[in-house]
């Protein structure tokens, strides 16, 4: 007598629907986004009020000196804003052509927790420190 072979049977696994793991990417290009919208505004509200300050120029020596003073802080903050907006900018650009993340001078990765301190850097901590000694 011959035994009858049976067939193998096949165990089915259902499949796992694939996660689309979301690319850290995507959260600082959100995070970059927000700021330079919050930087845009805020350079608008300087130079608004630095108009402002021009239609109202009233006062004795004193008052002129004061708000002079105001005034230039107002406008060296709102430098340092327009500065990071071209920052933020770059990064920006950096996320789109696919070179963010990699330190513009040692070619290496830069880590994800710096980036996600400061996501507009292109030094890793390494190649900052270097540069910052010098």
């Amino acid at each position: 007598m011959a035994k009858s072979k049976k067939a193998p049977t096949k165990k089915t696994v259902a499949k796992k629907p694939k996660k689309e793991k979301k690319d850290w990417r995507d959260e600082i290009k959100k995070m970059l986004l927000q700021m330079r919208k919050e930087l845009l505004q805020e350079v608008t509200q300087t130079m608004r009020a630095e108009s402002d300050h021009l239609k109202f120029d009233i006062g004795d020596f004193y008052d002129h000196a004061s708000t002079d003073r105001d005034r230039e802080l107002t406008l060296m903050l709102a430098d340092r804003e327009r500065e990071k907006l071209t920052l933020v900018d770059d990064a920006l650009k950096r996320i789109e052509t696919g070179t963010y993340g990699i330190c513009e001078s040692c070619e290496e990765e830069i880590d994800k927790e710096r980036l996600a301190a400061m996501p507009f850097t292109k030094l890793c901590l390494s190649c900052q420190e270097d540069l910052e000694r010098k």
